[in-house]
């Protein structure tokens, strides 16, 4: 088998291939769709939350407790960087609560959410992804959920590397 380096890589199909992992979020049936783009012993790590979901039953788990807790998910490019063996995906994200969970009160309950997501995705020699590790700001979520004060940590400023801007909510 040829190492993983020397595939052959196509940066606009790899780059497409993120896109639509992107978009694929807001369809209702994600959590199902989700799985065929990773492979069977893929590793997701949450770094806001300190999670991390390991292999296709994890996975599906997960997938699935997302989309009995949300609604009306919204999943936006704002850029993508491709290589050989890894992606950035810089994802403008946002959601409603449709059951509290964690530390969320009930008051959370049908509140929305926006947020800023960073995925660093790596890919197996299959192209499918085989770790994917996430970061965004988890005290924003909480403050536009009620559950912390607006103001107690200012949100820091969001810029990507592709405009030098703010993404748009």
């Amino acid at each position: 088998m040829p190492e993983f380096d020397v595939l052959p890589f196509d940066e606009s199909e790899r780059k497409a291939f993120v896109e639509r992992w992107v978009a694929m979020w807001e369809s209702p049936t994600a959590p199902a769709d989700a799985l065929a783009y990773y492979t069977e012993d893929a590793v997701i790590e949450d770094k806001a939350f300190g999670h991390t979901y390991r292999g296709h039953q994890e996975l599906h788990e997960y997938f699935a407790r997302a989309g009995a807790l949300f609604s009306g998910i919204r999943s936006v490019s704002a850029g993508v960087l491709v290589g050989r063996s890894h992606a950035v995906a810089h994802v403008q994200y946002g959601a409603t609560i449709r059951e509290p969970f964690l530390c969320l009160p009930e008051s959370s309950r049908g509140k929305s959410f926006s947020l800023y997501v960073m995925s660093q995705l790596e890919f197996a020699e299959d192209g499918r992804i085989v770790r994917s590790v996430d970061a965004y700001d988890r005290t924003s979520v909480l403050q536009q959920l009620g559950v912390l004060p607006a103001g107690v940590i200012p949100p820091a400023e969001v810029r990507t590397p592709f405009s030098g801007t703010a993404p748009s909510a």
